[in-house]
């Protein structure tokens, strides 16, 4: 195959964006149990007020205001006691002028009273509670549908449903929630030197990392993983693995078989495999200039290089983005971490070059700290926190420079 000419990463995003704009992911519901890291296909509407009665915030009293005015220690007012509310049940008790109630924390404030005076202001006097301290409308109350009203929008579209957000969906309510389907993906390694975990090693064999690195990293978007597979560097193998994954999955991500080589059949495989087939071969970035781009039988379909550093950062900054966004319509809420550099790179590359970087903590600071090594090298990724990103435009980074650093 010739050699490849490459694309800008904001032009590649652009391109998958225009090709799948028309892709529907299905919806599903599930039970509040398994909704953790789902993405929401609708809007959360609440049915319900919350709180669904005028709620105490203190153990107190609640009174009428107006008749706690000028009240003090010395000078108190006196009021009837006319009850008290009990949690879970209703009241039918009702304060008129110079009466008070007493209402547990959370209990149900009664009509009349639109006041709660704690009870460490008051002192009771067997049939009358001495007010000590005046009180203002709404004290230590919260009225009904003061946290969230009928049809307020409690978590939009879009939202991935974080362990914060379980809580709320139970208050609304809902035993269950409308959700993305999860996106079915298929990593297929290619190499004749690959062997798996927890099996010997023969000479001029090597570890497969891309393969459980891959599959760990698409679990954690709430993705499914269909297949993983290792496939022999054989034309046969690698046409019938593909047809297979993709024929099984919504996207398939293929590891190694990027480059141009004698031996990296992969760009000619997927050609065969349906239209329009190859839409990129070649990114501007650094690691991961191979990565290809495909559309077959409308899936997505994805090349990464087979080094594991250059793999990672193809994934995480095409393919990832892409299932967020494009996919799954996710509403992003990511935020890098600032950090000050404690290092000086130059480059001049002509692409978006990303750096492995530490993280650690200095007199409140973070600091990001090189991490060196080859695209190849495992030890490059055991060893970061995560990642700078450096832009063509950009011709380095300078010792002291404010950075913005994605975390793993």
């Amino acid at each position: 195959m010739d050699l490849f000419t490459v694309m800008r990463r904001q032009e590649v995003a652009t391109l998958l964006e225009s090709e799948f704009l028309k892709w529907q992911q299905e919806q599903e519901w599930v039970s509040i149990e398994d909704a953790l890291g789902r993405v929401l296909a609708a809007d959360l509407v609440s049915e319900e007020n919350i709180p669904p009665f005028r709620r105490s915030t203190v153990d107190g009293y609640a009174v009428r205001a107006a008749d706690t005015t000028g009240c003090s220690d010395s000078l108190p007012a006196f009021l009837q006691m006319l009850g008290e509310t009990r949690m879970g049940q209703g009241t039918d008790l009702e304060v008129q002028a110079e009466q008070a109630v007493y209402v547990p924390t959370g209990g149900i404030v009664p009509r009349g009273a639109d006041a709660v005076c704690m009870i460490e202001y008051t002192e009771n006097f067997q049939n009358e509670i001495a007010i000590q301290r005046p009180m203002s409308q709404l004290e230590n109350l919260v009225e009904i549908g003061d946290d969230v009203s009928i049809g307020e929008c409690v978590l939009q579209k879009g939202s991935r449903i974080q362990t914060q957000h379980i809580g709320a969906v139970a208050a609304l309510g809902r035993n269950r929630v409308l959700v993305k389907k999860r996106i079915r993906v298929a990593i297929l390694s290619t190499g004749d030197e690959l062997i798996g975990p927890g099996k010997p090693l023969k000479l001029g064999q090597i570890r497969d990392s891309n393969t459980d690195a891959l599959r760990a990293m698409v679990i954690a978007l709430g993705c499914e993983v269909v297949i993983a597979d290792r496939i022999l560097d054989q034309f046969d193998a690698l046409q019938s693995g593909l047809q297979k994954a993709i024929s099984e999955s919504d996207l398939v991500l293929i590891s190694g078989g990027s480059s141009v080589g004698t031996l990296d059949m992969t760009p000619d495989i997927i050609n065969s495999l349906g239209k329009p087939g190859i839409l990129v071969h070649g990114i501007a970035i650094k690691p991961g200039k191979p990565t290809m781009v495909a559309k077959v039988q409308n899936k997505a379909v994805f090349g990464l290089p087979g080094h594991p550093a250059s793999c990672l950062i193809a994934y995480k900054t095409i393919v990832e983005p892409f299932i967020q966004k494009t996919l799954l319509a996710e509403r992003i809420k990511s935020f890098p971490l600032t950090a000050v550099a404690d290092f000086q790179i130059h480059v001049s590359s002509g692409r978006d070059v990303f750096y492995m970087v530490q993280i650690q903590e200095n007199e409140g600071r973070w600091i990001a700290k090189p991490v060196h090594g080859k695209s190849g090298m495992v030890s490059l990724l055991s060893k970061a926190d995560g990642y700078i990103e450096i832009p063509m435009e950009k011709e380095g980074i300078q010792r002291g420079e404010i950075v913005s650093v994605h975390r793993f």
